[in-house]
């Protein structure tokens, strides 16, 4: 009988224990996050690869458990790409991968879906390392020397890239459901809207510098702590880490820092943005309007005026990447700026700015005379494509090559006369 009552009370207790719970909130699941950082190595970055690993070996001994740091990494020497972990200072769970182009968005998918499956989290990040010029792109994977994007793949016989459309078709289809938290480009200038916008269905933020960036690119020993960082702000700790580390590195090492001669970039570093992609298509919509009240000025015609204008890149030595605000005031004489900028701020919450950097391109050098008496307020470290009569025989041809974005969708350069 004793049995029968303690089964009885023991009945009542549960149910009154499951009645209580019923208002609690169900337990949350580990604040975990897994940042992948793709290693496109297989060209003239192949030096800095190993320097950058030690970076994150140093760097990961701070992370905790919940931390979860893979790096795949292809590289110019014969050894055969691999996927491995980085956890307190070593290299675990190391596997080799197929040869293969890292250019080649199949082989970002497939390794993002690897990475997702064996480590999943409830946040993710991208680190994309290694060679870039923004949306520049007519093919994928193919030989063609003025093809441009990411993941500048050059092996004894070809010469390959990665457009990024491809690349944010890859991330979609890798990650299914889940959305990265961040991608952060330490490559050269990817910091311009037109590829913010065509990645903004698969990350929250994009982070990049609209120019060149040098070849050690960023600090990992201390950038970690700030990929990690779980806060809304996060963004801020990782454009001023690798802002300020730049400043120093220049400041210190100004014999190997240097333009035409050492101390010339003394007090500089590179420019860097971080786009927040939920406000993007506002700020589309926003530039649209601005560009509509000056028809006149935007055709073939009318040669839009790019003298001693602000601009982040050099292809073929055609200049390109345009500073948006820059031009945007230019060509709008102010009127209707305001309105544009309280859109921009959304959608670019935060930016560093310099108007000189470490660039291989002399003509760039010389043009960042005249950028240090532009005032710093009219420039945004963003990087815009406005068409021009110049580019008429670029490969491929850019003014008609820009329609493949799905920034012009919006702006729709086609409409004045492009």
């Amino acid at each position: 009988m004793k049995k029968y009552v303690l089964l009885l009370v023991s009945s009542l207790l549960l149910v009154a224990c499951s009645g209580d719970d019923d208002n609690e909130p169900a337990p949350k699941p580990a604040d975990t996050r897994t940042i992948l950082v793709y290693m496109a190595a297989e060209n003239s970055l192949d030096a800095y690869a190993e320097y950058d690993i030690a970076e994150m070996k140093e760097g990961s001994k701070t992370l905790s458990d919940d931390d979860r740091l893979i790096i795949y990494y292809d590289n110019a020497s014969t050894d055969k790409p691999y996927l491995a972990r980085v956890k307190d200072g070593l290299l675990i769970d190391k596997v080799e991968m197929e040869e293969s182009i890292a250019a080649d968005p199949a082989l970002l998918e497939k390794t993002l879906r690897t990475v997702r499956e064996k480590y999943p989290a409830t946040s993710y990040g991208l680190v994309l390392w290694g060679h870039a010029s923004g949306w520049l792109i007519s093919n994928d994977t193919v030989q063609y020397n003025q093809t441009r994007g990411y993941g500048y793949t050059k092996n004894t016989q070809n010469i390959y890239w990665m457009n990024i459309p491809s690349m944010a078709r890859a991330i979609t289809n890798a990650m299914g459901n889940d959305r990265l938290r961040f991608v952060f480009a330490d490559c050269c200038n990817m910091g311009c809207v037109e590829v913010a916008y065509e990645l903004r269905h698969v990350t929250d933020w994009f982070i990049a510098s609209p120019a060149e960036i040098p070849e050690d690119g960023a600090p990992y020993n201390t950038i970690l702590a700030n990929l990690f960082d779980r806060s809304e702000t996060f963004y801020q700790g990782v454009i001023d880490t690798y802002f300020n580390s730049t400043t120093e590195a220049i400041l210190t090492n100004p014999y190997r820092y240097h333009n035409v001669k050492p101390g010339d970039l003394a007090g500089y570093s590179v420019p860097l943005t971080a786009f927040k992609s939920s406000e993007l298509d506002n700020l589309a919509q926003s530039t649209a309007r601005l560009l509509s009240t000056i028809p006149d000025k935007l055709t073939p015609e009318a040669a839009i005026d790019f003298t001693q204008a602000m601009y982040y890149g050099v292809s073929s030595n055609y200049r390109y990447a345009y500073d948006m605000r820059f031009m945007l005031k230019r060509l709008s004489g102010g009127n209707g700026l305001s309105e544009w900028d309280a859109d921009f701020r959304k959608a670019v919450p935060y930016s560093q700015f310099t108007p000189k950097w470490l660039t291989a391109f002399s003509k760039l050098a010389s043009d960042m005379d005249y950028f240090v008496n532009i005032p710093t307020e009219d420039c945004c470290s963003v990087g815009m494509f406005f068409p021009s009569t110049i580019y008429a025989n670029t490969k491929p041809k850019w003014n008609t090559a820009i329609q493949h974005m799905q920034w012009n969708n919006i702006i729709r350069w086609q409409q004045y006369g492009w």
